[in-house]
C-alpha cells in the first residue's frame, strides 16, 4: 500500500490511480495481479477472513474522536482499469453452447486481475483448464462458463452460504436459509457438475461423463418448464437465478472484460488490419485502441477512440477513453466521458464506480454516494462501492454511517477488503470510550 502527499490531487500510476485530500491508495478488484498460479488454502483462508471480521464490531463501542477522524488518512481502492470491448451483436442472441473465443491465458489474467489469492485448492491455471476441458468435450462456451463461476464466487473470493472448500463454483443446491448447498471431492469435479447443469437447461442430451450434478434428475422431473429449453445466457434470467433480472448480462459483461486484447506488437498489428479493411468499422478502432491502451500509446488510444464515436457513439467507446483521460490526469475530460457512457449505457457498472471516485476527489460526497449506490445495485457484491460509501459518511462527519459501511464489507458482502480494513482500523484507533485500560 502506498501513502501519497496531502495535496489536491495526486495521480500516481498510468492507469488513473487516484488520490483525494488524505486518502491514500490500496488495490481494488481491477489492480494488477500477482503472478500466475497463485493457490490458497480454502479452509486456512476462510478462517482467516472470519478472524479479520469479527475484531470489528458492528457498532463504536464507545464514543469517537471527531477531531482525529478529521484529519484522518482514509483508504480507497483503484479505479476500474480495464478496457471494455464492444458488445458485437445483441447480448440476447449469445449461445450457451458454442466455441470459447477467449484463451485460457486471458481468462487466467482477467482472474488475477480482479482477485490476486483465489481461494481455490488448485492454481488459477487448472481451474480455468478445468473448464476448458469439461466444457469443450460437452460443446458449451467455456469461458462464459468460467465468468458465471467468478458471478457466483465473487470471483473466488465467496462470501454467503457456499464456502471455499465446497469445489462448489455456481452454488449448486445452495437455496438460501444458510443452506450451503452441494459439496464435491475436487476442483474439476465441481466444474464437471457446473457444466452438467448447464445442459440440463440447455440440452436434453446427456452429458459425456458420469453426471455428478447433485440436481441434475431433479431438474428433468420436476421443471419440464426449463430442462432443455433455456438456449442463450441471457435464458438464464430469473431461472438459474432468482430473482435475477441481469443476471444473464452481468455474465457477458464479465465475459466482454475477459476478451480485451492485449498491447502485443501482433495484437496491434492485427487490430490495424482489422482497421484497414474497415475503415468505417467504429468496433474496429476500439479494438486497436484497446491495444494501444495497453502497449503505453495513450494519446494514439484516444485517437481511435475520437474516430469511433464519430462513427458511432458507445458507451464502450467514451468508458474506455475516460480511462486514457485518467492516465493522462485529465480528469475533466474523464468526469465528461463516464457521464456520456452512462447517458448511452446506465447498466455499464464500472461507470458509476470510475465517476464516483472522481465526485470523491471533487469533494462532491452526496453525488458520489449516489452513483457508488448505483454501481452495487448492479454489482451488490463491489465491496470497494461500499467503501466509497463509507468515505463520502466520514468526509460528511456521518462517522457511525461510515462505521456501518465498513462493517458491512467485512461482515456481510464478506469481503477481506484491504481499504475497508485499513478504515476499520482508523475507526477504532477513534474509540475514546469503552477501550480497556
Amino acid at each position: 500500500m502506498k501513502t501519497f502527499a496531502k495535496t489536491a490531487l495526486v495521480s500516481a500510476s498510468a492507469v488513473g490511480f487516484l488520490c483525494l485530500g488524505c486518502f491514500f491508495a490500496s488495490p481494488n478488484a481491477d489492480a494488477p495481479a500477482s503472478a500466475p498460479g497463485a493457490t490458497c488454502n480454502a479452509r486456512a483462508h476462510d478462517k482467516k477472513e472470519k478472524e479479520k471480521s469479527v475484531e470489528f464490531p458492528p457498532a463504536p463501542p464507545g464514543a469517537l474522536d471527531k477531531a482525529k477522524l478529521e484529519a484522518a488518512a482514509w483508504t480507497m481502492g483503484a479505479p476500474y482499469s480495464t478496457p471494455v470491448l464492444p458488445k458485437g451483436g445483441d447480448l440476447e442472441d449469445v449461445t450457451i453452447f458454442g466455441r470459447a473465443e477467449a484463451t485460457e491465458k486471458q481468462m487466467v489474467d482477467f482472474i488475477l486481475r480482479r482477485n490476486p489469492a483465489p481461494s481455490i485448492s488448485c492454481t488459477v491455471e487448472e481451474i480455468v483448464g478445468y473448464y476448458y476441458e469439461e466444457a469443450g468435450r460437452e460443446g458449451i462456451r467455456a469461458d462464459i462458463a468460467l465468468c458465471q463461476a467468478c458471478k457466483e464466487t465473487g470471483f473466488f473470493k465467496y462470501g454467503g452460504d457456499v464456502t471455499a472448500d465446497q469445489n462448489n463454483y455456481c452454488g449448486l443446491g445452495a437455496t438460501g436459509n444458510h443452506e450451503p448447498g452441494a459439496r464435491f471431492e475436487t476442483p474439476q469435479l465441481g466444474v464437471r457438475a457446473h457444466i452438467q447443469h448447464l445442459m440440463v437447461y440447455t440440452t436434453t442430451r446427456r452429458p459425456e461423463t458420469e453426471i455428478v450434478d447433485p440436481r441434475y434428475e431433479l431438474v428433468i422431473e420436476k421443471r419440464p418448464d426449463i430442462h432443455g429449453i433455456v438456449k442463450m445466457w441471457t435464458g438464464l434470467n430469473g431461472k438459474w437465478a432468482v430473482p435475477g433480472t441481469y443476471y444473464g448480462q452481468d455474465i457477458l459483461n464479465l465475459w466482454r472484460q475477459a476478451k480485451v486484447p492485449d498491447g502485443s506488437p501482433t495484437s496491434i498489428l492485427n487490430a490495424s488490419e482489422a482497421v484497414r479493411r474497415a475503415p468505417d468499422d467504429p468496433n474496429a478502432y476500439i479494438r486497436r485502441a484497446v491495444a494501444r491502451f495497453y502497449a503505453g500509446e495513450t494519446e494514439r488510444a484516444i485517437l481511435d477512440y475520437d474516430k469511433a464515436i464519430e462513427l458511432a457513439p458507445s458507451a464502450e467507446a467514451y468508458y474506455d477513453r475516460a480511462l486514457c483521460y485518467e492516465a493522462l490526469h485529465d480528469l475533466a475530460k474523464a468526469e465528461a466521458d463516464y457521464t456520456a457512457a452512462i447517458d448511452i449505457d446506465p447498466m455499464l457498472p464500472q461507470t458509476w464506480y470510475n465517476r464516483g471516485q472522481l465526485y470523491l476527489l471533487a469533494d462532491r460526497w452526496q453525488s458520489a454516494i449516489a452513483d457508488f449506490e448505483r454501481e452495487l445495485a448492479l454489482d451488490p457484491q463491489m465491496a470497494d462501492a461500499r467503501v466509497g460509501i463509507g468515505l463520502a459518511h466520514a468526509k460528511l462527519g456521518d462517522y457511525g454511517a461510515a462505521w456501518q459501511d465498513f462493517y458491512t464489507v467485512t461482515n456481510e458482502i464478506h469481503d477481506n477488503n484491504e481499504a475497508a480494513l485499513a478504515n476499520q482500523k482508523i475507526l477504532m484507533d477513534a474509540v475514546v470510550k469503552g477501550k480497556k485500560k
